[in-house]
């Protein structure tokens, strides 16, 4: 689930940035906002980077990638069995590339 979550937002954050300059806090905003609104924690990303299309790449390709901290075992859970040492997290990454709309 929370890998679906973050596909679909950087997804959404590479067609924002395809249709502009890409403004990269607008992007960064709006893959928030699609985490967040699916129940992730904002504390929980580590990481959201936009990269805009190299002058050189005639495909002109922006990129969004996005990264959380992904806790797989809750510490309340593992509590009731005395298992406070086996709870972690795990990094989760997701990238969109997508060609940017420029003339």
């Amino acid at each position: 689930m929370t890998m679906n979550v973050l596909t679909s937002a950087a997804r959404e954050g590479a067609r924002l940035a395809v249709v502009t300059a890409p403004d990269e806090a607008a992007v960064t905003a709006r893959v928030r906002d699609v985490c967040t609104s699916a129940g992730i924690d904002a504390a929980s990303i580590t990481s959201i980077t936009v990269t805009p299309p190299a002058p050189s790449d005639p495909n002109r390709r922006v990129t969004v990638a996005v990264e959380v901290n992904f806790q797989f075992i809750p510490g309340d859970i593992l509590s009731l069995f005395d298992g406070e040492g086996l709870s972690g997290t795990i990094p989760l990454r997701a990238t969109s590339v997508m060609r940017h709309e420029s003339l």
